[in-house]
């Protein structure tokens, strides 16, 4: 009876004694503080523990497929004091949409670069996707133009590129050709319109701090492969053209894939561009050009030509001719300043006099 009255009071002591530590942990601040207190203990009781000393205890991270991106960047102090809410125990919230003023403050923290301008209004609302992968390729200071067809670009890598917003275009191009985009649960699948959560905002803000050498690189199988495309544009004809007036632009299609946007000159008051479905009648490589007025002809290849150097015909009345030209006059792309036809950039009506046929469909809308 003496030997387990001792053994029930060893046990005893034992379990006041944990208690004490428990309610020492539980009193010392922060979750953070309680989360670097336990690793401590671990390690102490077992050395082997050592090497895993930088894990942290988020319950809702363990099975995340972000968790190795998020432990990583709270490696960082000043990072995890603002990725980290006090407020709660053992919980990162990888999955909580992220606000404006949060974004501003996490990327000031991060790249604390005082020379790129700073998310300053709606800061109440949540962050998109594109809003974020923008903000994050200014302070990379990636080149905008890196991408020669950033439009095209998006549309082979990520089947939802039509949603992302022109001002996005540039920026999410340039940071997919330098791996730094990763999607979940689909690598294809951007969703640049929805809000950027906690977690992917980690991912996204790790990804972009081992670009600079800050971190170590990590891999993950929800990273886009910037040279793995959907498909091969010069492969694709374009089956339809789509003009905007109002808009001023052009859409080329291959069926319902949307290749490429160019802007464009339109018809101007009293010459307005024929409305309507047509198909591509004509096509000439260095056109000359008659004054309808006067009968002048200014010859091909001469750079006064108002033409450009491609002529791509769609409508007719039998006189009078509409098409795609280039222009001389780049300042009038854009605006409403022809007679009837449709102005582009000389290099753009090029790529796309290569990849038209007699019969391409032109759809006009106003």
């Amino acid at each position: 009876m003496r030997m387990r009255s001792q053994d029930l009071l060893s046990s005893f002591v034992r379990v006041v004694f944990a208690s004490y530590i428990f309610a020492f942990i539980s009193l010392s601040g922060s979750t953070q503080k309680n989360i670097f207190g336990v690793k401590a203990l671990e390690a102490k009781e077992n050395p082997a523990n050592k090497s895993n000393s930088n894990l942290f205890l988020f319950i809702d991270l363990q099975n995340h497929w972000s968790r190795l991106f998020v432990e990583g960047l709270l490696s960082n102090q000043a990072l995890s004091a603002v990725l980290v809410d006090s407020d709660l125990i053992s919980r990162f919230q990888p999955d909580r949409p992220v606000t404006r003023a949060e974004l501003a403050n996490i990327l000031d923290i991060a790249f604390a670069n005082r020379g790129v301008p700073k998310i300053a209004t709606r800061l109440n609302e949540v962050a998109t996707k594109s809003e974020t992968l923008v903000a994050i390729a200014r302070e990379l200071n990636l080149n905008s133009k890196a991408v020669k067809t950033p439009q095209t670009y998006l549309l082979s890598m990520y089947r939802d590129a039509s949603q992302v917003p022109d001002y996005a275009i540039p920026a999410i191009a340039a940071l997919t050709q330098e791996s730094l985009v990763t999607n979940y649960p689909d690598p294809r699948i951007l969703s640049p319109k929805d809000a950027i959560s906690k977690g992917e905002l980690a991912v996204l803000l790790y990804q972009a701090l081992a670009y600079q050498k800050k971190l170590p690189l990590l891999r993950s199988p929800y990273t886009i492969n910037p040279n793995r495309q959907l498909w091969d544009r010069n492969l694709m004809q374009v089956t339809r053209l789509e003009v905007s007036i109002s808009r001023r632009t052009v859409t080329a299609f291959h069926g319902e894939i949307a290749l490429k946007t160019y802007p464009v000159a339109v018809g101007r008051q009293g010459w307005s561009t024929p409305v309507g479905d047509h198909r591509v009648l004509q096509t000439i490589e260095y056109p000359a050009w008659q004054n309808p007025f006067t009968g002048e002809v200014i010859p091909s290849r001469d750079p006064d030509n108002p033409l450009g150097d491609r002529w791509i015909g769609f409508w007719t009345n039998g006189k009078d001719w509409s098409g795609f030209h280039g222009t001389p006059n780049r300042d009038s792309v854009g605006t409403a300043a022809s007679h009837g036809c449709i102005r582009m950039y000389n290099e753009d009506v090029r790529e796309l006099f290569s990849q038209v046929t007699i019969g391409t469909i032109v759809r006009v809308s106003p």
